[in-house]
């Protein structure tokens, strides 16, 4: 929850750091997707790593303290290059946490000691206290409080991972060839692809949105709350979401996520007033949530169990580091060209994984 928590100050309200630091809309997508094409590069070594000790939590352990050191080396930095560089490195550290804690968890549902979807509403409410009350902040303090809120974050998630529970999972055999033989599994393959496309449409969201959203006049109180809103909408399907996922499976939750996707960001780039916009918030429950929901039941049901950690880092890396990576720097050019409308290309993104949709129902059969 507390490594949630630190991805939502970036999440939401970094890219307005960058901006009073000076940087543009174009380089700030260019920090944004760099720094998770960086990310790319360690982020299947952690769930390796893990996986030939057999254990998680020094893992995460280490990550959070770097990711902690990171953020506070923002506070006194001003410039594209030494911005850049910090965001790399954090961005390779923080790349552990969300995969070790899914595969962690995953695990720990397998062995029958916790029920995943409620796990998961824990870490959504932290992110949605998070952007609320940061929100607040920012508006009587300015973004120069967002480095130190990432910061308690990743401290607070370094101090929790040594209080998990590990799970009864065997040390992987040391083979270098280990991770990407997991391609050899068509499903695996496909949910890759999937959340590459449907996750990868966030990247004007979490990139620009906030920007876009001042611009129109909006808050930045309010603007905390309309991510929060969103996040409600995700603990709801996450609490109470259970039978309709089990009706669903894997290929119609992805099913709803494109399609919701490709009319929440449509919407998105008209500017609508704020009624119609916090709506369109509330379609977040299936944009986000309904993927990730889908990728873990595919994950869970595919991958052998001395691989889960790879498996989480290799999707992590591939559907959502690299694709986020490569639409942060195609956003920021768009968005500093056309504005909103760069929220259209998202729709299209989104929109394709609907042409997978069919393939993966057959491969879950």
């Amino acid at each position: 929850m507390a490594a949630v928590f630190a991805v939502g100050a970036a999440g939401a309200f970094m890219p307005l750091w960058f901006a009073d630091r000076g940087l543009s809309a174009t380089s700030i997508g260019q920090v944004l997707g760099l720094a998770s094409l960086f990310r790319v590069l360690c982020g299947p070594g952690w769930g390796t790593m893990a996986d030939r000790v057999g254990r998680r939590r020094p893992v995460m352990t280490t990550a959070a303290l770097v990711a902690m050191t990171m953020s506070l080396l923002y506070v006194p930095l001003h410039g594209f290059t030494p911005i850049l560089l910090v965001a790399a490195f954090q961005g390779v550290a923080a790349s552990a946490l969300g995969p070790l804690a899914d595969s962690l968890a995953l695990a720990l549902t397998r062995e029958g000691k916790l029920e995943y979807g409620p796990v998961r509403a824990a870490g959504s409410i932290s992110y949605m206290v998070m952007t609320a009350a940061a929100g607040q902040g920012l508006a009587l303090l300015g973004a120069t409080l967002v480095p130190w809120i990432q910061a308690l974050g990743y401290g607070l998630a370094a101090v929790f991972a040594r209080l998990l529970p590990e799970a009864a999972t065997p040390p992987a055999a040391p083979r270098m060839i280990g991770a990407w033989e997991l391609f050899r599994l068509r499903p695996f393959r496909l949910t890759v692809a999937c959340t590459a496309l449907i996750q990868g449409s966030h990247a004007a969201y979490y990139g620009f949105a906030a920007l876009y959203w001042r611009r129109q006049g909006i808050g930045d109180d309010v603007i905390g709350l309309l991510f929060a809103e969103g996040i409600i909408a995700e603990i709801a399907l996450f609490l109470r979401g259970r039978r309709l996922v089990e009706r669903l499976g894997p290929a119609g939750l992805t099913a709803g996520a494109a399609a919701a996707a490709v009319v929440r960001w449509t919407g998105t780039a008209l500017a609508p007033p704020l009624p119609v916009l916090a709506l369109l918030q509330l379609l977040h429950a299936a944009t986000f949530a309904m993927q990730h929901l889908a990728a873990m039941m595919l994950l869970s049901r595919t991958v052998p169990p001395e691989r889960a950690a790879t498996a989480q880092a290799l999707h992590s890396a591939l559907g959502q580091g690299v694709p986020n990576g490569l639409m942060m720097l195609l956003t920021g050019w768009l968005y500093a060209r056309t504005g909103g409308y760069a929220f259209l290309a998202m729709a299209v993104c989104s929109g394709l994984a609907l042409g997978l949709i069919g393939p993966l129902r057959r491969a879950t059969r």
